[in-house]
């Protein structure tokens, strides 16, 4: 399995399908996931916390692999989660990218970068235009 197939494996089972039995298949014990919220780096079992949260608030989720390269023991991809809120089943659709290290077969290593500010305006948590609004000056209260 290649390092692209394996990634593609893990959002398809993990995310897509929601099955969390399936993290420890792709996620070595001693990995880390930074980039999902500042001064956190996610852990194995951070995951059966993290997936059924995002997987409350959305249905239907698909990912698109927009691009993508694999050098050595490294995986990169940029990607679009695409979904629907829960709640009234309007799309959304949050772009981000990765960075992935195996080992072994399994991710040892990840660095991730996710539009959040665009995802939380779509779920209604932030006013619509938040970065232009604080990019002129505004203070989101």
């Amino acid at each position: 399995m290649t390092g692209m197939n394996l990634l593609k494996a893990w959002y398809d089972k993990v995310w897509v399908q929601g099955d969390l039995n399936a993290v420890a298949e792709f996620f070595d014990t001693e990995a880390l996931a930074s980039g999902l919220m500042s001064d956190f780096a996610a852990q194995l079992e951070d995951f059966q916390t993290l997936v059924p949260a995002v997987r409350h608030a959305l249905r239907n989720i698909t990912i698109s692999v927009e691009d993508s390269m694999e050098m050595g023991d490294k995986v990169w991809a940029r990607m679009t989660l695409h979904a629907q809120k829960a709640e009234d089943m309007t799309p959304i659709h949050i772009s981000g990218q990765v960075m992935v290290r195996l080992k072994d077969s399994k991710i040892i290593e990840a660095h991730n970068n996710y539009d959040f500010v665009s995802y939380f305006e779509q779920m209604g948590n932030l006013p619509k235009d938040s970065v232009a609004l604080m990019l002129a000056g505004e203070t989101l209260a």
